[in-house]
Formats: structure tokens, C-alpha cells, sequence
């Protein structure tokens, strides 16, 4: 009875559910109970890290609004991305893929009218991400896309250090920026070789 119960309250945690077409871009066609609650509290996490750290800086109110907003997107863009369900909305299309890294020149921009003095450091590593998940994006077998990915984002991190940021928050936003193009993005997490060896023999 006891297990009987519990593999319903798993069946629903993991219930899946259609995706409202205005949201297919953040969590594909269909997402799940758990993916949409990881999202979630990622989001707001960070958002509220974002808020407590700021607060009482010397920042307007209106780009304090928009640094939430911007740490409300790039947090739960990195979990999204990873979910089964916007994976396979963009594997769809690779023009859908290649519009959505390029649309991420804005969150960059952002971060530099709200971070004038961060300047080098946000354009080295905006620069560095963009071109190293458009790579990864052109990386044919699988295994050879996510050694590629990880190895990328490695080397965003060490690049990172010698970008002296002078805003901890910022270097956090750069990192999260990377994991979320670079890694999460860029990546297919729903394909394997032997998917993709399979295409081949059928084609």
C-alpha cells in the first residue's frame, strides 16, 4: 500500500505536461513537474542573491530591477537547457539553435550598461562563450560534443581569473553565462552516438 503510494506521488512529481506555444523557447513543447520546479527555484534563488547583494549599492532602482530580471533568465536558462524538453525543441532546427546563441549578444550588453567598469572583462568572456558554443554547436558525435563543451567551459573559468572582475556577482554572472551556452545549450543532451550511428545506417 505504502509503495503504492509513493509511486504515485513519484508519477506525479515527474507528470508530464504540454507547454504553452508563448513558452516553448524557455521549456520546449512539453516539460515536467520536477523540470519546471528545478527552474523555478533556480531562478528565484539567484534572482534573490542578486536582489540581497545589491540592495544597498549605489545602483538604480531601475537597473537593479533589470540585473534581477537578467539573473532571473540566466539561472534558469542553465537548468532549462538541460531538461529533455528544450533540448528537444531546438535540436528541431539549427537555425533555431543559432538564433538563440546570437540573441544572447543582449544579455552581455545588458551587463555592461549596468557594469560600465566591467567592460574588458564581460566583452572577454562574452566573446570567448559565444564562439566556443557555436564550436560545440558544429561538433558532430556526441561524446566528442560534450568533451569539447566541458573543455570550453574550463577554460572561460581560467580565463575568468586573469579578467580581474572587481564585482563578485558579475564573475558569477559571466560563469553562469557560460554553463548556460557553452555546456547546457550547445550540447544535446538527448542524443548519443549510437542514436546517431543508427541515423546513418537507416539513411
Amino acid at each position: 500500500m505504502n509503495r503504492s503510494k509513493r509511486n504515485v506521488k513519484k508519477s506525479k512529481f515527474y507528470f508530464k505536461f504540454k507547454v504553452h506555444r508563448l513558452f516553448h523557447e524557455l521549456f520546449g513543447r512539453e516539460t515536467t513537474t520536477f523540470d519546471l520546479l528545478a527552474v523555478v527555484i533556480s531562478s528565484i534563488s539567484f534572482a534573490g542573491l542578486t536582489l540581497a547583494l545589491k540592495w544597498n549599492d549605489d545602483i538604480s532602482n531601475f537597473k537593479l530591477i533589470i540585473l534581477t530580471i537578467l539573473a532571473l533568465d540566466i539561472s534558469g536558462g542553465v537548468v532549462a537547457n538541460f531538461t529533455t524538453g528544450t533540448t528537444n525543441y531546438y535540436a528541431e532546427s539549427s537555425r533555431k539553435r543559432y538564433v538563440f546563441v546570437l540573441f544572447h549578444l543582449l544579455q552581455p550588453s545588458i551587463l555592461i550598461w549596468v557594469f560600465p567598469n566591467e567592460l574588458q572583462a564581460i566583452l572577454g568572456i562574452s566573446i570567448f562563450t559565444l564562439i566556443s558554443s557555436i564550436i560545440v554547436l558544429n561538433t558532430k558525435k556526441h561524446n566528442t560534443q560534450r568533451i569539447t563543451a566541458i573543455t570550453f567551459l574550463l577554460l572561460s573559468f581560467i580565463l575568468s581569473i586573469f579578467l580581474n572582475y572587481s564585482d563578485p556577482l558579475l564573475k558569477l554572472f559571466m560563469q553562469l553565462f557560460s554553463i548556460k551556452l557553452i555546456l547546457a545549450f550547445s550540447v544535446n543532451w538527448n542524443s548519443s552516438d549510437k542514436n546517431e550511428t543508427r541515423k546513418e545506417n537507416n539513411e
